[in-house]
């Protein structure tokens, strides 16, 4: 049996522009970000919870961007799970 090819990360310190882009727009658009960066359901929960708080979600959307950043950070290191939050 043949190994698989262990993926190829970029250094962790470089973010690439769609790791920027998810950042920023998940500052705006709680949970997109998270689309973005690949982790579908974990971004539309965020995002029903925030339509579902009338918005009041919005005062965590700092938390969730900050999640979005270790999120891409951790990306370029390795593979992130789909539901991984705040990896190191």
């Amino acid at each position: 049996m043949d190994a698989l090819p262990s993926p190829s990360f970029s250094s962790p310190s470089e973010l690439d522009g769609t790791d920027v882009l998810a950042i920023v727009v998940s500052v705006l658009a709680p949970g997109l970000g998270h689309v973005i960066l690949g982790q579908v359901a974990k971004g539309l929960v965020i995002m029903a919870l925030v339509i579902a708080s009338c918005g009041v979600g919005y005062l965590v959307s700092a938390i969730v961007a900050l999640d979005a950043f270790m999120v891409a950070k951790a990306r370029r290191r390795r593979a992130v799970g789909l539901w991984e939050t705040f990896p190191e």
